[in-house]
C-alpha cells in the first residue's frame, strides 16, 4: 500500500523504466522505503512462478540481495 502520490498500480502506464520506486507501507511506522533497479534480464533468464535466476533457486530475497548486492 503506498499512502503518497505515486500509485504502483499504474506503473503500466509509463512508457520508459523507472530507476527509482518509493513506497510506504502500511506497517505502523512513518518510513518510506526506496527501491532501485539493480538489474534488467531477459524473460527467459528467470524461473516465472518463483521469480528467482538458476543461481538463486531456494534463496530467501534476504539471501539473494546479500549474495548480489551487499558489498560491504
Amino acid at each position: 500500500m503506498t499512502l503518497s502520490d505515486f500509485n504502483p498500480g499504474s506503473i503500466k502506464n509509463y512508457q520508459e523504466e523507472k530507476y527509482l520506486l518509493h513506497f510506504q507501507w502500511n506497517n505502523g511506522t512513518e518510513k518510506i522505503y526506496r527501491y532501485a533497479l539493480v538489474e534488467v534480464m531477459n524473460v527467459g533468464d528467470i524461473e516465472p512462478r518463483l521469480k528467482q535466476k538458476k543461481d538463486e533457486l531456494g534463496m530467501s530475497q534476504e539471501e539473494i540481495w546479500n549474495k548480489k548486492y551487499n558489498k560491504k
